[in-house]
């Protein structure tokens, strides 16, 4: 797991989801890795076997493609976005899908694999992901609820600090 990005605010249920669907995804298309990243590149997860593989640029390729196929799109007058890319290569072969507008999903596979296959369930996980995302992440408690009725360190070294002051300058 990376940090997150700036703008994605998941809980760590939701990131725990997002794992399992990518996890599923990774077994049932026995692909060779899956990547998630923000709409950027920034990687959010990676899941399989990433070895000789810099899967930070990889994930940055994958979402300047995806931006530019948005130019390609209105070019020949498609009212929408191109939302998958398939690269075939001699042995492997990239998917890429934008999951939402804020994330990219990478499929990389063996040419043997059935693209049919790949593209069903990445059209299964968008759908997943999007349910998870787009559900709000619980409230974070706040101070006082959170330790309940505890001084955090925080609150007790403000504290402290006031005391200390109240203490040596004779009030």
């Amino acid at each position: 797991m990376f940090d997150l990005p700036a703008g994605l605010d998941l809980s760590m249920e939701q990131l725990d989801q997002i794992d399992r669907c990518l996890d599923e995804m990774l077994w049932e298309t026995e692909a060779h890795c899956i990547l998630l990243a923000d709409i950027s590149g920034q990687l959010i997860s990676e899941k399989g076997t990433t070895q000789g593989m810099n899967t930070a640029v990889l994930s940055a390729l994958a979402a300047g493609e995806l931006a530019a196929t948005n130019e390609l799109a209105r070019l020949v007058g498609e009212p929408a976005r191109f939302k998958l890319l398939l690269h075939e290569g001699e042995r492997q072969g990239v998917y890429l899908s934008d999951v939402g507008e804020e994330m990219i999903l990478v499929a990389v596979f063996d040419i043997s694999t059935a693209i049919g296959m790949v593209r069903l369930y990445i059209r299964k996980i968008v759908k997943d992901l999007l349910a998870i995302t787009q559900t709000p992440p619980p409230p974070k408690p706040s101070k006082q609820n959170h330790n309940d009725g505890l001084l955090s360190t925080d609150d007790l070294d403000d504290l402290l600090s006031t005391r200390f002051d109240a203490f040596f300058n004779g009030e």
